[in-house]
Parts: C-alpha cells; structure tokens; sequence
C-alpha cells in the first residue's frame, strides 16, 4: 500500500503543531478547562525566530485552539505561513472511530478556512495517530477534500507509527482505492529500523551535531528534502510541570526544553524551509485534479 510515485521534494518543510502545552501531554479534552492557557508564550518565541530567518512554514492548527484564540490563525496568513488542520480534540485517531473522525475533521477544516480565508490542503494527526489500526481515516481525508496527509510516521513509537511506511513523500493508495499524497516526517535509516530525524522530542533529545549531521545525509545521499517538525509549549521553559499516570510522556515533554531555541535558531540558520503548499506544489495540484 505504502510505495513511492515520483516521490523527490526539492526543498526542505518546516511544520508547527500548534497546540498548547497539556494539550501535548495525552490529557483528555474533558479536562482542558483546569490548565491555564500559555499559548502565545512559546509561540511568540518560535515567530520571532520564523521572522529572524525569513522562513515560512505549515501551522497545523487544533480546531478547538483556534475556536478560543480567533486571532491566531488571521496572523499567522499575515505572516506568510500555510494553514492546515491538526485535528479539533487531539485525540488519538485510532481512538475516535470514523464517526467522530470525520465530524472533528470536518469542524476543523470549516473553522480554519473561515479565519484564514484560503483552502486548507492538508491535515496532521495528533500524536501521528493514523496507523495500521486507522487506515480507514485516509479515505476520510480525501472523502472531505485533504489534498495532503503528513500523519504517518515510518519508525516505532508507543504512541504512533508504521514502520515499513515509505520515508519518502509520495502519493498512497488508500484501503477503498483513492490516492492520497503523504508527507511522512524525516526518518533516517539505520541498520533494523528508521531513525526518527523530523523533530519534536528527538530534537530535543539529540545533540544538535548529530541532527545536523543526519539532516545532510538526507539532503546529500538521499535526494529528497527534510521534513520537520515542532510545538509552540518547545519554546516555553515555564510551562506548569504536572505529574502523569505514566512516567514516559512526561519525560519526552519535558526533557530540555531549554535545549529548543538554540537548536532551532542553528538548524533555520543551517538549512532553508518552506511551507508544504509550496514544497509540493506540482504534487498538490495533480491532487487537486481527483
């Protein structure tokens, strides 16, 4: 199912998922309404380095934020970034079912192209949350008019991801038969699995060196761009630290934070970013002929 069609971006993507801070640390929409927002925080830091760079990217904006804060998604088009869904609730899609998968998507994708005024082309789940046991939400994004998916991740998590997915950007063939392009996050490979490269926890957890350094063995031996990824609560250091049932999400929150605005000011300084829509463009408008 997973193979490539003339799969080789040019350029490299950066990507936000913005959502805010116990939003990132599986904690139930329910229950949302007992943190204080600290949204624009981090955000302001990640923009500011944005604009220090001249770099331009995808914001994949969770509906439920984007309801609350009206006024995100308007800047950020007058910035220049692309706009595409992450989803209304944050909850794992192979939680949801397809029911309740396509009310969130469609609800995100109406509010979103209502305050940004464009057509929102793509879609990210939260926490990567398509695999096998989701497959079924692909027909759902091309049933609602996605032109793009960027959910599957080809490595091993507790959370996500479908190993034997292809690395390389490329269109797929969903279960009932329609194509969809993917655009997975950088992953690297090394002997037995797929390194995860694109960015997120591994940013943080890996030393800026060795990111750099498996980045440009992408761009160098591979022949295809990077794609990347980061959240808006990376940039904030004083964010509430709350304790969860499970030790191993808080500590992939949490670990260096303090790491992610150096790290990000040296890799836009390092490597030139785009957003999707134009990464992809020739591919994004074959989509568009379906």
């Amino acid at each position: 199912m997973f193979r490539d069609v003339n799969p080789k971006p040019t350029k490299n993507v950066f990507s936000v998922d913005l959502e805010d801070w116990y939003q990132g640390l599986e904690i139930d929409m329910d229950d949302w309404g007992k943190y204080a927002s600290r949204i624009e925080t981090g955000l302001k830091v990640l923009l500011d380095l944005l604009d220090a760079a001249g770099v331009r990217a995808t914001f994949f904006v969770l509906g439920w934020q984007a309801e609350r804060s009206p006024h995100l998604v308007p800047d950020l088009v007058a910035r220049g970034h692309e706009i595409a869904s992450h989803g209304w609730s944050h909850r794992f899609v192979y939680q949801q079912g397809p029911k309740q998968f396509r009310e969130e998507l469609r609800r995100s994708l109406q509010l979103l192209e209502a305050q940004s005024g464009q057509k929102v082309l793509g879609y990210r789940a939260p926490f990567f949350s398509i695999t096998k046991d989701a497959l079924w939400a692909l027909d759902i994004l091309v049933e609602e008019g996605v032109a793009y998916d960027s959910s599957v991740f080809p490595t091993v998590n507790y959370r996500y991801g479908i190993p034997n997915a292809s690395r390389a950007p490329g269109f797929l063939t969903t279960p009932s038969g329609a194509r969809l392009f993917e655009v997975p996050l950088s992953t690297v490979r090394v002997p037995g699995m797929n390194l995860p490269l694109g960015g997120g926890g591994y940013f943080r957890m890996y030393p800026y060196a060795l990111t750099r350094a498996l980045s440009r063995r992408i761009l160098e031996h591979e022949d295809r761009g990077l794609v990347f990824y980061v959240h808006p609560w990376e940039f904030d250091t004083e964010q509430p630290r709350i304790t969860l049932p499970r030790w191993l999400p808080q500590w992939t929150h949490y670990h260096r934070l303090e790491s992610t605005v150096g790290n990000t000011r040296q890799l836009l300084a390092d490597f030139r970013f785009v957003p999707m829509r134009e990464a992809f463009a020739q591919q994004l408008a074959e989509a568009a002929k379906r």
